[in-house]
C-alpha cells in the first residue's frame, strides 16, 4: 500500500517536470561532473541531443541560453576533434540564423557559443571554411557603425562581435593585421558607447602587428607604414607569438624595432587614443594602458613622455585597475616618464589610499602591497628577494603602525611592512619603532589570556611569527616573547 502511494506520487511529481526542469537537472549534473554524466552516456549522443533541443522552436530562449552555456563551459569535451567541432559550429551558426532579430540575449551567448568553439576545436588554427566564414560575418557587423542599418535594438550584437573579434585576436596574434586601417576609421566614425569596444580591439591588433614586426630584420619605413595602413584580407599564417603578455620589466629584454623609423603617424594614433581614454570605464582604460605601454617600450621612436599628459588624473584615481595600470607604467618606464617629485607623490598616494576609511579590506591590502613592491626609479636592489624601497622611510609610513582595533589581514600585513620599515631605519628611529612593535605583540598575547577564540589566537600566533622573523637576532626581545609564553 506504501510502496503503490509512493510511486503514484514520484509519477505525478514527474508528470508535473517539464522539458524545461529535465534539461536544468541534465545540464547541472554535467557541468557538475562530466567525466561522470559522460559515464552513462557519449559525448556525441549529448552534443546531438543538445543541438537539436537548440533547433526546438517551441523551447525559450531561457533553455537555450542555459543549453549554450555547456559549448561556453566544455567545448572540447563535447567537440573533441577539429571536424567535430567545424560542424557544431555550423550549426550554432544555423540556429543563430533562425533566432528572432528580438532574441538579442540569446543571440549573442551563441555568437560567444561559436567563438569559443571555432578557437577551442583548433578551427581557427587550421583555417577552415567556417572560421573564414565566421569571421567574415563578425566583420561585417561591425560595420554597422553607429547603428545606421540595423538599429539600436541590435547594438548589443555589434559590441559581442567585437568582443568575439577580440578573442580570435587574442589567441591567433596578428588575424587583424592587415585590417588596422579600416578598424582605425570605424573606430573614428563611431560615436556611441561601442567607441570604447572599437577602441579596444584596434589597439590589440596594432600591438600584435608590431610585435610580428619586432621579429623581422631590416624593417624598413614602408613596411611599417603598410602595418598601419592594411586594408586587406585576415592574415592566416602561423606566427610563434605567445599568448601572455610581453615580459615588460627591469630584468627582461623587451623586442624592439630597429631605431630611425618614421613614427608620426603611430604617435599620432597613440595620442589620440589616449586623450579618448578617459571616456572608458576604469577597467578599459586599464587594459587600453597597459596595451599602449607596450607599444611605446617595443617602438624606440615613441616616447613615453607620451603618457604625461595622463599622469595627474591617474594619480588621482581611486580605482584599483587605472592603480595597477599606473605602477606598471611606472616599472616600466622609471625615470624616463616619472620625476622624483612624481615618484613621492604616487608613494604618499598609497600611503593614504591604504587607509581610506571607505575602501573595503581586500582594497587596502592591495594597496599595501603596492607599498610594499613600489616600483623605484633607482631601486638599489635587484634581487627576487622582498625588500622596501627606499623612499618608504619610518616618518612616511607612521600612520601605518598596526593597532588591535585592525583586522587580522590588515593587522598582519601592516606589522610586517613596518618590521621592514624599523629594520632598514636609523638607529634612533628604528629603537622607537621597534619597541612600538613589540609592545603591540605584548597586547595581543594579553588579548589571547581573557579571549580564547581561535582567531585571536591565531592571529596572535601569526604576528608573532612575523616579528620574531625578523627581529630574531634581538635575544633580550626573544627573551622577553619566550617568558610572556611560558607564563
Amino acid at each position: 500500500m506504501h510502496r503503490h502511494a509512493s510511486v503514484l506520487i514520484l509519477s505525478q511529481f514527474l508528470s508535473r517536470m517539464t522539458i524545461a526542469d529535465l534539461w536544468d537537472q541534465t545540464v547541472s549534473a554535467f557541468l557538475l561532473s562530466p567525466s561522470q554524466f559522460l559515464a552513462t552516456s557519449t559525448s556525441e549522443n549529448f552534443l546531438a541531443e543538445l543541438l537539436h533541443e537548440l533547433r526546438n522552436d517551441k523551447a525559450n530562449d531561457q533553455l537555450k541560453i542555459l543549453l549554450v552555456s555547456v559549448l561556453l563551459e566544455h567545448p572540447t569535451i563535447l567537440c573533441p576533434s577539429s571536424s567535430v567541432g567545424e560542424e557544431t559550429a555550423l550549426e550554432l551558426l544555423s540556429v543563430f540564423s533562425h533566432t528572432p532579430q528580438k532574441s538579442i540575449i540569446l543571440k549573442s551567448n551563441v555568437m560567444l557559443a561559436i567563438t569559443n568553439v571555432i578557437i577551442c576545436t583548433t578551427c581557427l588554427a587550421n583555417h577552415t571554411k567556417m572560421a573564414e566564414n565566421w569571421l567574415d560575418l563578425l566583420f561585417q557587423m561591425i560595420q554597422d557603425t553607429n547603428d545606421y542599418r540595423c538599429g539600436l535594438s541590435q547594438q548589443p550584437l555589434r559590441a559581442t562581435a567585437c568582443e568575439c573579434l577580440r578573442e580570435m585576436e587574442t589567441c591567433s596574434p596578428g588575424l587583424l593585421s592587415q585590417k588596422l586601417e579600416a578598424l582605425y576609421l570605424l573606430k573614428q566614425q563611431e560615436t556611441t558607447v561601442l567607441h570604447q569596444s572599437y577602441c579596444m580591439l584596434y589597439t590589440l591588433g596594432l600591438k600584435n602587428a608590431i610585435r610580428i614586426l619586432t621579429s623581422q630584420k631590416d624593417v624598413t619605413d614602408l613596411e611599417f607604414k603598410s602595418i598601419l595602413g592594411g586594408n586587406e584580407g585576415f592574415v592566416w599564417k602561423s606566427n610563434q607569438l605567445r599568448l601572455t603578455l610581453l615580459p615588460i620589466n627591469m630584468m627582461v629584454q623587451v623586442p624592439r624595432l630597429p631605431p630611425g623609423l618614421d613614427c608620426k603617424e603611430l604617435k599620432s594614433i597613440m595620442s589620440s587614443l589616449l586623450e579618448e581614454s578617459y571616456l572608458q570605464t576604469p577597467i578599459s582604460q586599464s587594459a587600453l594602458l597597459r596595451e599602449l605601454v607596450e607599444i611605446v617600450a617595443m617602438v624606440p621612436g615613441l616616447s613615453p613622455t607620451l603618457f604625461k599628459s595622463q599622469l595627474l588624473r591617474l594619480f588621482g584615481t581611486a580605482d584599483v585597475s587605472l592603480m595597477h595600470a599606473t605602477l606598471f607604467m611606472k616599472d616600466t618606464f622609471t625615470d624616463s616618464l616619472f620625476s622624483a617629485e612624481d615618484e613621492n607623490f604616487l608613494l604618499k598616494r598609497l600611503v593614504g589610499t591604504a587607509q581610506h576609511p571607505l575602501l573595503r579590506v581586500p582594497e587596502k591590502l592591495f594597496y599595501m602591497e603596492c607599498i610594499l613592491h613600489f616600483p623605484e626609479n633607482r631601486p638599489i636592489s635587484s634581487s627576487g628577494e622582498e625588500s622596501l624601497p627606499v623612499l618608504v622611510t619610518p616618518r612616511l609610513a607612521v600612520s601605518l603602525h598596526p593597532t588591535v582595533f585592525n583586522d587580522s589581514a590588515t593587522m598582519l600585513c601592516r606589522l610586517n611592512l613596518l618590521c621592514l620599515v624599523h629594520l632598514e631605519a636609523d638607529e634612533g628611529e628604528a629603537d622607537k619603532g621597534i619597541s612600538y612593535l613589540f609592545e603591540h605583540i605584548m597586547a595581543l598575547l594579553k588579548i589571547i589570556d581573557n579571549d580564547g577564540s581561535r582567531e585571536v589566537v591565531v592571529t596572535s600566533f601569526r604576528a608573532l611569527f612575523i616579528f620574531l622573523m625578523h627581529f630574531s637576532g634581538m635575544e633580550e626581545l626573544s627573551e622577553k616573547v619566550i617568558d610572556k609564553l611560558c607564563d
